[in-house]
């Protein structure tokens, strides 16, 4: 079994899914992957090369913008993952992420809202990738005739009471999203009606981590790994065929998947606070398999009876019809965006009955739930 080793950047839900993607092509290629978590130095990298003898090297780079470490993968075959375009690799490729359709997915969602002003809250540290989603907002904003003024992380809170409202904010990704969100609330806005967000990753720990969630641009990064690993194998047949390198070196490119859009951007004016309350924690909750009416009706602070009237009065539909759409919409992105087997689906989405699940959906859609994921992955 051929030793592939992992070079860690980060430990965010990012890396994490990178890692599946690599996983899954490991799988099929009978490759064992080591995971070096920590490579401050040169010496950890030499120390880690001579401990495992791999046959190749997978190095993400996305927390650093310095020139890449050629000189201690001299030899052995490297792929590089988001390498700082300002000081590319000489003897290896790189798998590099489109910043800026990620920025552009995110950051058209605050754009279609027509909020009197709009701002970027970046990272602390200077990297590239946050360079690029300000840029992509920028160009897009001005496009529409407005101006994007840069939030300062020293003072964010009063940063963000001089926007004019209602205003929009991308964030760099869903932490910065988060900062901002509490800056706002701690302010004294509303979200979304006086302060919308946005982040990028679709990091659940930190998009559901407050109420309502943060609507984020996820990219593809399980796709990406996959294709990483894929890149991977190819610099192991070349140089195991004697082929020479192309000069330079090559360069592809992974993109977002999709927006997941929630309350952060989701105007609902004209509900009272108390159905917006409802609103969302049907949102959060609904895949719980035990949530119930009376549950809802508690987050409105008022009896069943009366959480009942109003939410239908003020949506037009009920609680429970609520819960079930949300509901199925969690089974579509699933058969769409995974490969789990349909009864974890059925699972995940709040139902222990999978025939029942399986008929409603083919009433739905008229489409099995197998061919409904045939059609859209």
């Amino acid at each position: 079994m051929d030793i592939i080793l992992f070079f860690q950047a980060t430990t965010r839900k990012s890396w994490r899914q990178k890692l599946s993607g690599v996983h899954l092509f490991a799988r099929k290629n009978n490759w064992l992957i080591q995971v070096i978590e920590r490579y401050e130095s040169g010496a950890d990298i030499q120390q880690a090369l001579k401990h495992w003898n791999p046959v190749g090297c997978l190095v993400d780079r996305s927390m650093d913008i310095d020139p890449p470490p050629d000189r201690y993968f001299t030899g052995i075959p490297t792929v590089y993952l988001d390498q700082c375009p300002d000081h590319p690799s000489r003897k290896h490729p790189v798998l590099l992420h489109d910043s800026a359709a990620e920025a552009a997915l995110a950051g058209n969602d605050l754009l279609k809202m027509g909020c009197n002003s709009y701002a970027y809250l970046g990272m602390a540290r200077k990297l590239f990738w946050d360079e690029e989603r300000f840029d992509q907002f920028e160009k897009d904003a001005l496009a529409l005739g407005h101006r994007i003024r840069k939030l300062s992380r020293t003072n964010l809170i009063r940063s963000i009471k001089a926007l004019p409202k209602p205003c929009g904010i991308l964030a760099a990704n869903d932490q910065c999203a988060v900062e901002a969100f509490n800056a706002a609330v701690a302010a004294g806005f509303s979200i979304p009606d006086e302060v919308a967000i946005a982040g990028i990753d679709n990091d659940e720990m930190y998009c559901e981590s407050v109420s309502p969630g943060i609507t984020s641009a996820e990219p593809d990064f399980e796709g990406a790994g996959y294709r990483l690993a894929n890149m991977l194998a190819e610099e192991i047949d070349r140089i195991r065929n004697g082929v020479p390198p192309p000069i330079p070196p090559r360069t592809e490119h992974y993109g977002p998947l999709r927006l997941v859009r929630r309350g952060s951007t989701i105007s609902v004016q004209g509900i009272s606070p108390r159905v917006s309350r409802a609103i969302e924690f049907i949102r959060c909750h609904a895949c719980s398999c035990d949530l119930k009416i009376d549950d809802v009706a508690s987050a409105m602070n008022c009896s069943r009876r009366l959480a009942t009237l109003l939410f239908r009065k003020e949506t037009g539909t009920s609680i429970l019809e609520a819960i079930q759409d949300r509901r199925f919409e969690r089974i579509c992105e699933l058969l769409k965006h995974t490969s789990l087997p349909i009864s974890t689906v059925i699972e995940q989405s709040g139902y222990s009955s999978c025939s029942f699940v399986k008929r409603q959906f083919l009433k739905r859609t008229g489409m099995t739930m197998r061919s409904y994921r045939q059609r859209h992955s």
